[in-house]
Protein backbone atom coordinates (compact mmCIF):
# COMPACT_ATOMS: atom_id res chain seq x y z
CA UNK A 1 0.00 0.00 0.00
CA UNK A 2 1.16 3.19 -0.99
CA UNK A 3 2.64 5.65 1.51
CA UNK A 4 0.94 9.34 1.42
CA UNK A 5 3.83 10.95 0.26
CA UNK A 6 7.07 10.16 -1.56
CA UNK A 7 9.51 12.91 -1.11
CA UNK A 8 12.05 12.94 -3.99
CA UNK A 9 14.62 15.24 -2.21
CA UNK A 10 14.83 12.22 0.34
CA UNK A 11 15.20 9.02 -1.81
CA UNK A 12 17.26 10.19 -4.89
CA UNK A 13 20.78 10.53 -3.11
CA UNK A 14 20.57 6.95 -2.73
CA UNK A 15 19.43 6.26 -6.27
CA UNK A 16 22.45 8.39 -7.31
CA UNK A 17 24.87 6.60 -5.13
CA UNK A 18 23.17 2.47 -6.81
CA UNK A 19 23.93 4.38 -10.66
CA UNK A 20 27.47 4.84 -8.97
CA UNK A 21 28.22 2.08 -7.93
CA UNK A 22 26.68 -0.13 -11.31
CA UNK A 23 28.38 1.63 -13.57
CA UNK A 24 31.44 3.91 -12.73
CA UNK A 25 32.73 2.48 -9.27
CA UNK A 26 35.65 -0.12 -9.88
CA UNK A 27 35.55 0.64 -13.55
CA UNK A 28 39.11 0.48 -14.56
CA UNK A 29 40.20 -1.78 -12.23
CA UNK A 30 39.38 -5.01 -13.24
CA UNK A 31 40.63 -6.44 -17.09
CA UNK A 32 39.18 -6.28 -20.06
CA UNK A 33 37.21 -9.67 -20.69
CA UNK A 34 37.36 -12.09 -23.61
CA UNK A 35 35.90 -12.25 -26.10
CA UNK A 36 33.40 -9.01 -26.45
CA UNK A 37 35.26 -6.64 -24.21
CA UNK A 38 38.18 -7.67 -26.16
CA UNK A 39 37.46 -7.90 -29.38
CA UNK A 40 35.20 -4.57 -29.69
CA UNK A 41 38.25 -2.85 -27.62
CA UNK A 42 40.49 -4.17 -30.14
CA UNK A 43 38.55 -3.06 -33.49
CA UNK A 44 39.16 0.74 -31.89
CA UNK A 45 42.87 0.31 -31.39
CA UNK A 46 43.36 -0.90 -34.66
CA UNK A 47 41.15 1.63 -36.18
CA UNK A 48 43.23 4.18 -33.97
CA UNK A 49 46.60 2.64 -35.16
CA UNK A 50 45.65 2.21 -38.91
CA UNK A 51 43.94 5.96 -38.94
CA UNK A 52 41.19 4.71 -40.75
CA UNK A 53 37.69 4.88 -38.90
CA UNK A 54 35.56 3.96 -41.97
CA UNK A 55 36.22 -0.24 -42.11
CA UNK A 56 36.36 -2.25 -38.78
CA UNK A 57 39.46 -4.72 -38.43
CA UNK A 58 39.69 -7.27 -35.95
CA UNK A 59 43.39 -8.69 -35.98
CA UNK A 60 43.85 -6.83 -39.42
CA UNK A 61 40.04 -9.03 -40.81
CA UNK A 62 37.50 -7.74 -41.94
CA UNK A 63 34.89 -7.05 -38.71
CA UNK A 64 31.37 -6.98 -40.00
CA UNK A 65 30.25 -7.75 -36.58
CA UNK A 66 29.04 -4.32 -35.48
CA UNK A 67 28.55 -0.78 -37.14
CA UNK A 68 31.65 2.09 -35.71
CA UNK A 69 29.74 4.80 -33.75
CA UNK A 70 30.56 2.42 -30.43
CA UNK A 71 34.24 2.28 -31.97
CA UNK A 72 34.30 5.87 -32.81
CA UNK A 73 33.34 7.05 -29.36
CA UNK A 74 35.47 4.80 -27.96
CA UNK A 75 38.38 6.07 -29.86
CA UNK A 76 38.03 9.56 -28.66
CA UNK A 77 37.69 8.27 -25.56
CA UNK A 78 41.34 6.67 -25.76
CA UNK A 79 42.38 9.84 -27.40
CA UNK A 80 41.78 11.72 -24.11
CA UNK A 81 42.39 9.47 -21.70
CA UNK A 82 44.33 6.74 -22.95
CA UNK A 83 44.40 3.12 -23.71
CA UNK A 84 43.64 1.61 -20.43
CA UNK A 85 40.56 0.05 -19.15
CA UNK A 86 38.47 2.89 -17.89
CA UNK A 87 39.12 5.27 -21.02
CA UNK A 88 37.33 1.77 -22.73
CA UNK A 89 34.56 1.52 -20.70
CA UNK A 90 33.80 5.00 -19.73
CA UNK A 91 31.37 5.44 -23.27
CA UNK A 92 29.39 2.53 -22.03
CA UNK A 93 29.07 3.49 -18.16
CA UNK A 94 28.14 7.46 -19.75
CA UNK A 95 25.72 5.62 -22.14
CA UNK A 96 24.21 3.82 -18.94
CA UNK A 97 23.87 7.35 -17.27
CA UNK A 98 22.02 8.39 -20.37
CA UNK A 99 20.05 5.85 -20.77
CA UNK A 100 18.99 5.76 -16.63
CA UNK A 101 17.92 9.35 -16.76
CA UNK A 102 16.32 9.36 -20.00
CA UNK A 103 14.52 6.61 -18.81
CA UNK A 104 13.45 8.08 -15.06
CA UNK A 105 12.21 11.36 -16.72
CA UNK A 106 10.05 9.18 -19.48
CA UNK A 107 8.18 7.64 -16.21
CA UNK A 108 8.19 10.60 -13.75
CA UNK A 109 6.41 12.25 -16.98
CA UNK A 110 3.61 9.80 -17.67
CA UNK A 111 3.65 8.07 -14.33
CA UNK A 112 4.61 9.93 -11.26
CA UNK A 113 7.89 10.13 -9.06
CA UNK A 114 7.40 7.02 -6.88
CA UNK A 115 6.63 4.35 -10.06
CA UNK A 116 9.51 6.46 -11.91
CA UNK A 117 12.05 6.22 -8.60
CA UNK A 118 11.43 2.58 -8.30
CA UNK A 119 11.82 1.57 -12.19
CA UNK A 120 15.29 3.29 -12.00
CA UNK A 121 16.33 1.94 -8.85
CA UNK A 122 15.19 -1.33 -10.42
CA UNK A 123 16.85 -0.67 -13.64
CA UNK A 124 20.05 -0.17 -11.99
CA UNK A 125 20.55 -2.60 -9.27
CA UNK A 126 19.74 -5.65 -11.73
CA UNK A 127 22.20 -7.95 -12.41
CA UNK A 128 22.63 -8.08 -16.28
CA UNK A 129 22.39 -4.03 -16.84
CA UNK A 130 24.89 -3.47 -14.41
CA UNK A 131 27.43 -6.07 -16.44
CA UNK A 132 26.19 -4.28 -20.01
CA UNK A 133 26.21 -0.75 -17.82
CA UNK A 134 29.84 -0.55 -17.91
CA UNK A 135 31.50 -3.00 -20.51
CA UNK A 136 33.76 -2.29 -23.30
CA UNK A 137 30.73 -3.36 -25.46
CA UNK A 138 28.13 -1.57 -27.95
CA UNK A 139 25.25 -2.96 -25.81
CA UNK A 140 24.57 -0.03 -23.68
CA UNK A 141 25.18 2.88 -26.02
CA UNK A 142 22.65 0.84 -28.24
CA UNK A 143 19.97 0.35 -25.60
CA UNK A 144 20.33 4.47 -24.94
CA UNK A 145 18.91 4.75 -28.51
CA UNK A 146 16.66 1.90 -28.78
CA UNK A 147 14.76 3.19 -25.38
CA UNK A 148 15.28 7.23 -26.79
CA UNK A 149 12.99 5.40 -29.96
CA UNK A 150 10.49 3.57 -28.60
CA UNK A 151 9.80 6.05 -25.75
CA UNK A 152 9.79 8.97 -28.60
CA UNK A 153 6.90 6.40 -30.35
CA UNK A 154 4.83 6.66 -27.27
CA UNK A 155 5.15 10.01 -26.65
CA UNK A 156 3.77 11.05 -30.37
CA UNK A 157 0.96 8.69 -29.49
CA UNK A 158 0.44 10.37 -26.79
CA UNK A 159 0.89 13.78 -27.92
CA UNK A 160 0.42 13.87 -31.54
CA UNK A 161 3.43 16.25 -32.18
CA UNK A 162 5.59 15.72 -34.75
CA UNK A 163 9.05 16.41 -33.44
CA UNK A 164 8.69 12.93 -31.42
CA UNK A 165 8.91 11.42 -34.72
CA UNK A 166 11.85 13.30 -35.85
CA UNK A 167 13.37 12.51 -32.29
CA UNK A 168 12.49 8.71 -33.07
CA UNK A 169 13.86 9.07 -36.77
CA UNK A 170 17.65 10.42 -35.13
CA UNK A 171 17.73 7.51 -32.39
CA UNK A 172 17.01 4.77 -34.89
CA UNK A 173 19.60 6.18 -37.13
CA UNK A 174 22.00 6.07 -34.35
CA UNK A 175 21.24 2.53 -32.95
CA UNK A 176 21.10 1.33 -36.67
CA UNK A 177 25.04 2.63 -36.68
CA UNK A 178 25.63 1.25 -33.34
CA UNK A 179 24.25 -2.22 -33.90
CA UNK A 180 22.52 -2.92 -37.71
CA UNK A 181 19.48 -2.98 -38.30
CA UNK A 182 17.61 -4.76 -34.89
CA UNK A 183 17.26 -0.75 -33.88
CA UNK A 184 14.75 -0.94 -36.69
CA UNK A 185 13.25 -4.15 -36.73
CA UNK A 186 12.16 -3.86 -32.78
CA UNK A 187 10.66 -0.33 -32.94
CA UNK A 188 8.91 -0.91 -36.28
CA UNK A 189 7.14 -4.07 -35.19
CA UNK A 190 6.28 -2.17 -31.84
CA UNK A 191 4.54 0.60 -33.12
CA UNK A 192 2.76 -1.72 -35.74
CA UNK A 193 1.14 -4.07 -32.99
CA UNK A 194 0.36 -0.74 -30.83
CA UNK A 195 -0.91 1.55 -33.13
CA UNK A 196 -3.07 -1.42 -34.59
CA UNK A 197 -4.22 -2.27 -31.42
CA UNK A 198 -5.47 1.40 -31.14
CA UNK A 199 -7.04 1.47 -34.93
CA UNK A 200 -4.56 4.88 -34.64
CA UNK A 201 -4.16 3.95 -38.51
CA UNK A 202 -4.14 7.55 -39.25
CA UNK A 203 -1.09 8.34 -36.95
CA UNK A 204 0.60 4.96 -38.30
CA UNK A 205 0.98 6.55 -41.17
CA UNK A 206 2.12 9.91 -40.50
CA UNK A 207 4.87 8.53 -38.07
CA UNK A 208 6.16 5.69 -40.69
CA UNK A 209 6.47 7.76 -43.77
CA UNK A 210 7.18 10.88 -42.30
CA UNK A 211 9.59 12.52 -45.25
CA UNK A 212 11.65 15.25 -42.51
CA UNK A 213 12.36 11.91 -40.33
CA UNK A 214 12.65 9.52 -43.19
CA UNK A 215 15.55 12.33 -44.41
CA UNK A 216 17.42 12.25 -41.29
CA UNK A 217 17.57 8.46 -40.68
CA UNK A 218 19.03 8.23 -43.87
CA UNK A 219 21.73 10.82 -43.74
CA UNK A 220 22.85 9.37 -40.69
CA UNK A 221 22.74 5.78 -41.68
CA UNK A 222 23.66 5.78 -45.18
CA UNK A 223 27.16 7.24 -45.75
CA UNK A 224 29.04 4.16 -43.65
CA UNK A 225 27.00 1.25 -45.30
CA UNK A 226 27.34 3.08 -48.55
CA UNK A 227 31.10 2.71 -47.78
CA UNK A 228 31.40 -0.43 -46.60
CA UNK A 229 29.77 -1.77 -49.56
CA UNK A 230 31.92 -0.13 -51.74
CA UNK A 231 34.91 -1.54 -50.17
CA UNK A 232 33.72 -5.21 -49.09
CA UNK A 233 30.44 -5.69 -51.80
CA UNK A 234 28.61 -8.80 -51.13
CA UNK A 235 30.64 -9.97 -47.79
CA UNK A 236 29.41 -7.07 -46.31
CA UNK A 237 25.65 -7.67 -46.79
CA UNK A 238 25.72 -10.63 -44.74
CA UNK A 239 25.46 -8.29 -41.49
CA UNK A 240 22.67 -5.58 -43.12
CA UNK A 241 20.23 -8.85 -43.77
CA UNK A 242 21.01 -10.47 -40.07
CA UNK A 243 22.57 -13.35 -41.83
CA UNK A 244 24.86 -14.34 -39.07
CA UNK A 245 28.91 -14.00 -39.53
CA UNK A 246 30.53 -17.03 -38.22
CA UNK A 247 33.53 -15.68 -37.10
CA UNK A 248 31.34 -13.29 -34.93
CA UNK A 249 29.18 -15.19 -33.50
CA UNK A 250 32.09 -16.98 -31.60
CA UNK A 251 32.78 -13.49 -29.75
CA UNK A 252 30.55 -14.15 -26.70
CA UNK A 253 31.42 -13.42 -23.39
CA UNK A 254 30.96 -16.41 -22.38
CA UNK A 255 32.05 -18.34 -24.78
CA UNK A 256 29.14 -20.75 -25.01
CA UNK A 257 25.48 -20.36 -27.26
CA UNK A 258 22.56 -19.34 -25.56
CA UNK A 259 19.50 -21.78 -26.37
CA UNK A 260 16.48 -19.76 -26.68
CA UNK A 261 14.48 -21.57 -24.29
CA UNK A 262 17.00 -20.47 -21.63
CA UNK A 263 15.71 -17.14 -22.05
CA UNK A 264 13.27 -16.84 -19.17
CA UNK A 265 16.09 -18.43 -16.87
CA UNK A 266 18.38 -16.01 -17.61
CA UNK A 267 15.56 -13.05 -16.94
CA UNK A 268 15.08 -14.32 -13.50
CA UNK A 269 18.54 -14.22 -12.72
CA UNK A 270 19.46 -10.83 -14.98
CA UNK A 271 16.86 -8.93 -12.66
CA UNK A 272 18.47 -9.88 -9.37
CA UNK A 273 17.85 -8.89 -6.65
CA UNK A 274 14.21 -7.85 -8.07
CA UNK A 275 13.73 -11.30 -9.04
CA UNK A 276 11.06 -11.68 -6.64
CA UNK A 277 9.78 -8.03 -7.73
CA UNK A 278 8.91 -9.39 -11.47
CA UNK A 279 7.01 -12.42 -10.24
CA UNK A 280 4.74 -10.30 -8.37
CA UNK A 281 3.97 -8.39 -10.89
CA UNK A 282 3.26 -10.96 -13.28
CA UNK A 283 0.14 -12.51 -10.91
CA UNK A 284 -0.75 -8.96 -11.31
CA UNK A 285 -0.25 -8.28 -14.83
CA UNK A 286 -3.78 -8.87 -16.16
CA UNK A 287 -5.21 -5.51 -13.96
CA UNK A 288 -2.12 -3.78 -14.88
CA UNK A 289 -2.23 -4.13 -18.16
CA UNK A 290 -5.28 -2.47 -18.85
CA UNK A 291 -3.01 0.86 -18.68
CA UNK A 292 -1.97 1.77 -22.16
CA UNK A 293 1.79 2.34 -20.98
CA UNK A 294 1.67 -1.47 -19.79
CA UNK A 295 0.11 -2.70 -23.15
CA UNK A 296 3.08 -0.83 -25.28
CA UNK A 297 5.63 -2.12 -22.66
CA UNK A 298 4.36 -5.53 -22.95
CA UNK A 299 4.02 -5.68 -26.51
CA UNK A 300 8.32 -3.99 -26.69
CA UNK A 301 8.86 -6.72 -24.02
CA UNK A 302 7.62 -9.69 -26.56
CA UNK A 303 9.13 -8.22 -29.69
CA UNK A 304 12.50 -7.81 -27.95
CA UNK A 305 12.05 -11.69 -26.89
CA UNK A 306 11.53 -12.73 -30.57
CA UNK A 307 14.20 -11.07 -32.49
CA UNK A 308 16.77 -10.63 -30.16
CA UNK A 309 17.78 -14.48 -30.54
CA UNK A 310 17.57 -14.40 -34.36
CA UNK A 311 19.75 -11.00 -34.58
CA UNK A 312 22.68 -12.19 -32.08
CA UNK A 313 21.19 -16.01 -30.90
CA UNK A 314 24.77 -16.74 -28.86
CA UNK A 315 25.00 -13.83 -26.52
CA UNK A 316 23.21 -13.65 -23.03
CA UNK A 317 23.36 -9.78 -23.37
CA UNK A 318 20.62 -9.76 -26.30
CA UNK A 319 17.97 -9.79 -23.98
CA UNK A 320 18.62 -6.62 -22.10
CA UNK A 321 16.91 -4.72 -24.46
CA UNK A 322 13.72 -5.89 -23.57
CA UNK A 323 13.95 -5.28 -19.98
CA UNK A 324 13.47 -1.79 -19.73
CA UNK A 325 9.45 -2.66 -20.15
CA UNK A 326 9.71 -5.16 -17.09
CA UNK A 327 10.89 -2.56 -15.20
CA UNK A 328 8.02 -0.27 -15.41
CA UNK A 329 6.02 -2.87 -15.05
CA UNK A 330 7.57 -4.33 -11.80
CA UNK A 331 7.57 -0.52 -10.33
CA UNK A 332 3.83 -0.48 -11.00
CA UNK A 333 3.75 -3.49 -8.48
CA UNK A 334 6.54 -2.19 -5.83
CA UNK A 335 3.86 -1.17 -3.43
CA UNK A 336 2.53 -4.15 -3.20
CA UNK A 337 5.26 -6.73 -1.43
CA UNK A 338 3.76 -6.97 2.03
CA UNK A 339 6.62 -9.30 3.28
CA UNK A 340 9.85 -8.69 2.67
CA UNK A 341 11.69 -11.24 3.43
CA UNK A 342 10.02 -12.40 0.25
CA UNK A 343 11.60 -10.05 -1.73
CA UNK A 344 14.95 -10.87 -0.22
CA UNK A 345 14.99 -14.87 -0.97
CA UNK A 346 16.59 -14.71 -4.89
CA UNK A 347 19.47 -12.51 -3.73
CA UNK A 348 19.99 -14.43 -0.37
CA UNK A 349 20.25 -18.02 -2.53
CA UNK A 350 22.70 -15.92 -4.68
CA UNK A 351 25.58 -14.55 -2.85
CA UNK A 352 24.83 -17.82 -0.33
CA UNK A 353 26.06 -19.71 -3.37
CA UNK A 354 29.05 -17.67 -3.81
CA UNK A 355 29.52 -17.66 -0.29
CA UNK A 356 29.64 -21.73 -0.55
CA UNK A 357 31.77 -21.60 -3.52
CA UNK A 358 35.56 -22.62 -1.72
CA UNK A 359 33.45 -25.64 -0.09
CA UNK A 360 31.40 -26.79 -3.56
CA UNK A 361 34.72 -26.82 -5.71
CA UNK A 362 37.09 -29.17 -4.40
CA UNK A 363 33.54 -31.87 -4.82
CA UNK A 364 33.09 -30.88 -8.37
CA UNK A 365 36.81 -30.30 -9.90
CA UNK A 366 36.93 -34.03 -10.46
CA UNK A 367 33.60 -34.32 -12.99
CA UNK A 368 34.71 -31.33 -15.10
CA UNK A 369 35.92 -32.55 -18.52
CA UNK A 370 37.67 -29.44 -19.87
CA UNK A 371 41.42 -29.83 -18.75
CA UNK A 372 41.62 -25.86 -18.23
CA UNK A 373 38.90 -25.36 -15.75
CA UNK A 374 40.16 -28.15 -14.00
CA UNK A 375 43.47 -26.73 -12.97
CA UNK A 376 42.21 -23.38 -12.99
CA UNK A 377 39.94 -24.31 -10.11
CA UNK A 378 42.79 -25.29 -7.52
CA UNK A 379 44.85 -22.35 -8.43
CA UNK A 380 41.62 -19.84 -7.88
CA UNK A 381 41.44 -20.67 -4.07
CA UNK A 382 43.72 -18.22 -3.05
CA UNK A 383 40.96 -15.78 -4.07
CA UNK A 384 38.57 -17.17 -1.83
CA UNK A 385 39.89 -16.22 1.69
CA UNK A 386 38.99 -14.73 4.91
CA UNK A 387 37.76 -11.31 3.19
CA UNK A 388 35.68 -12.96 0.75
CA UNK A 389 33.93 -14.82 2.92
CA UNK A 390 33.37 -12.51 5.99
CA UNK A 391 32.49 -9.83 2.86
CA UNK A 392 29.79 -12.05 1.52
CA UNK A 393 29.06 -13.49 4.89
CA UNK A 394 28.21 -10.15 6.15
CA UNK A 395 26.30 -8.96 3.21
CA UNK A 396 23.85 -12.12 3.81
CA UNK A 397 23.28 -11.28 7.37
CA UNK A 398 22.39 -7.66 6.32
CA UNK A 399 19.74 -9.32 4.06
CA UNK A 400 18.22 -11.64 5.96
CA UNK A 401 18.04 -8.60 8.80
CA UNK A 402 16.98 -6.22 6.46
CA UNK A 403 13.27 -7.38 6.96
CA UNK A 404 13.01 -7.34 10.48
CA UNK A 405 14.18 -3.46 10.70
CA UNK A 406 10.68 -2.64 10.94
CA UNK A 407 11.02 1.22 10.79
CA UNK A 408 12.51 1.43 7.85
CA UNK A 409 10.32 1.99 4.48
CA UNK A 410 9.96 -0.57 1.87
CA UNK A 411 11.21 1.79 -0.64
CA UNK A 412 14.14 2.18 1.68
CA UNK A 413 14.76 -1.79 2.08
CA UNK A 414 14.69 -1.60 -1.82
CA UNK A 415 17.64 0.22 -2.11
CA UNK A 416 19.53 -1.28 0.91
CA UNK A 417 19.19 -4.71 -1.08
CA UNK A 418 20.11 -2.88 -4.65
CA UNK A 419 23.14 -1.26 -2.59
CA UNK A 420 24.49 -4.14 -1.20
CA UNK A 421 23.63 -6.51 -4.27
CA UNK A 422 25.81 -4.15 -6.97
CA UNK A 423 28.35 -3.62 -4.21
CA UNK A 424 29.11 -7.43 -3.79
CA UNK A 425 29.29 -7.78 -7.83
CA UNK A 426 31.45 -4.77 -8.63
CA UNK A 427 33.75 -4.75 -5.49
CA UNK A 428 34.11 -8.71 -4.72
CA UNK A 429 33.14 -11.10 -7.52
CA UNK A 430 34.03 -9.25 -10.74
CA UNK A 431 37.26 -8.74 -9.25
CA UNK A 432 38.15 -11.85 -8.82
CA UNK A 433 37.14 -13.39 -11.72
CA UNK A 434 38.82 -10.50 -13.45
CA UNK A 435 42.11 -11.81 -11.53
CA UNK A 436 41.28 -15.71 -12.47
CA UNK A 437 40.51 -15.55 -16.32
CA UNK A 438 42.11 -12.28 -17.48
CA UNK A 439 44.91 -11.36 -15.64
CA UNK A 440 47.41 -13.78 -16.51
CA UNK A 441 46.38 -12.88 -20.33
CA UNK A 442 46.84 -9.17 -19.25
CA UNK A 443 49.84 -9.88 -17.72
CA UNK A 444 51.94 -11.88 -20.77
CA UNK A 445 50.37 -9.60 -23.27
CA UNK A 446 52.49 -6.62 -21.22
CA UNK A 447 55.99 -9.05 -21.05
CA UNK A 448 55.56 -9.20 -25.02
CA UNK A 449 54.72 -5.95 -25.64
CA UNK A 450 58.10 -4.75 -23.19
CA UNK A 451 60.26 -7.21 -25.07
CA UNK A 452 58.82 -6.24 -28.26
CA UNK A 453 58.25 -10.01 -28.90
CA UNK A 454 56.29 -11.61 -31.92
CA UNK A 455 53.96 -13.78 -30.83
CA UNK A 456 51.27 -16.16 -32.47
CA UNK A 457 48.15 -17.83 -30.93
CA UNK A 458 47.23 -21.47 -30.86
CA UNK A 459 44.28 -22.88 -29.92
CA UNK A 460 43.60 -20.14 -28.03
CA UNK A 461 42.66 -16.56 -29.27
CA UNK A 462 41.91 -14.30 -26.72
CA UNK A 463 41.93 -10.72 -28.79
CA UNK A 464 42.43 -8.40 -25.52
CA UNK A 465 46.16 -10.00 -25.67
CA UNK A 466 46.61 -7.85 -29.18
CA UNK A 467 44.79 -5.12 -27.19
CA UNK A 468 47.25 -4.65 -24.04
CA UNK A 469 50.15 -5.93 -26.26
CA UNK A 470 49.26 -3.39 -28.82
CA UNK A 471 50.45 -6.20 -31.75
CA UNK A 472 48.75 -8.35 -34.38
CA UNK A 473 49.08 -12.15 -33.88
CA UNK A 474 49.06 -14.76 -36.10
CA UNK A 475 47.25 -17.66 -35.71
CA UNK A 476 48.48 -20.98 -36.65
CA UNK A 477 49.89 -24.44 -35.43
CA UNK A 478 53.73 -22.77 -33.93
CA UNK A 479 57.11 -23.79 -35.54
CA UNK A 480 60.64 -24.00 -33.68
CA UNK A 481 61.74 -20.86 -32.64
CA UNK A 482 58.01 -19.31 -32.15
CA UNK A 483 56.92 -17.31 -29.22
CA UNK A 484 53.36 -18.76 -28.56
CA UNK A 485 50.54 -17.96 -26.43
CA UNK A 486 48.04 -21.21 -25.49
CA UNK A 487 47.00 -23.08 -22.60
CA UNK A 488 49.21 -25.80 -20.82
CA UNK A 489 47.12 -28.22 -21.53
CA UNK A 490 48.10 -27.65 -25.25
CA UNK A 491 51.43 -28.05 -24.83
CA UNK A 492 51.79 -32.06 -24.90
CA UNK A 493 55.30 -33.76 -24.41
CA UNK A 494 56.29 -33.99 -28.11
CA UNK A 495 56.75 -30.19 -28.23
CA UNK A 496 59.75 -28.71 -26.32
CA UNK A 497 59.74 -25.34 -24.69
CA UNK A 498 61.26 -22.62 -22.79
CA UNK A 499 58.47 -20.77 -20.03
CA UNK A 500 58.07 -16.97 -20.58
CA UNK A 501 55.08 -16.46 -18.22
CA UNK A 502 52.59 -18.85 -16.68
CA UNK A 503 49.73 -18.20 -14.57
CA UNK A 504 46.66 -20.07 -14.15
CA UNK A 505 46.77 -22.38 -17.14
CA UNK A 506 47.71 -19.46 -19.41
CA UNK A 507 50.99 -19.75 -20.97
CA UNK A 508 53.39 -17.20 -23.08
CA UNK A 509 56.50 -19.98 -24.20
CA UNK A 510 59.18 -20.22 -26.65
CA UNK A 511 59.01 -23.04 -28.90
CA UNK A 512 62.10 -25.27 -29.05
CA UNK A 513 61.40 -28.65 -31.13
CA UNK A 514 58.43 -30.16 -31.95
CA UNK A 515 58.92 -34.04 -32.88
Amino acid sequence: MKSETFSIAKYLPVLVLVIFLSFFAHLGSVPLFDADEGAFSEVTREMLTNNDFTSSLLNDAPFFHKPPLFFWIQAVSIKLLGLNEFALRLPSALSSLLWVVTFFLFARRTMDTRTAWYATLFMTSSFLICLVGRAAIPEAMFNLFLTLTLLNIYRFYLTGNRRHIYWLFMFAGLGVLTKGSIAVLIPLVTVLFFFMLKKRWHDLLKLLFNPVGLIVFGLIVIPWYFAEFMLYGEAFLSDLFLIQNAKAGNLDFIGSSLPYYLYPVLILFGLLPNTAILIKALSQLRKLAADNLVQFMIIWFITALLFMPVSQPRSPFAIICGLPPLFIIMAKAADSFRHTFNLLIWPLFFIAFFCLIPDIAPHITGSINNEFVRNLIPESFIYFDAYYRITLGAILLLLTALPFINPAPTATKYAISGLLFVGAIHFLILPILGNMLQQPIKSAALLAKKEGMEVSTWRFHPPSFNLYAEILTDRRRPEPEDIVLTKTAYLKDKIRYETLFEKHGIILARISSIE
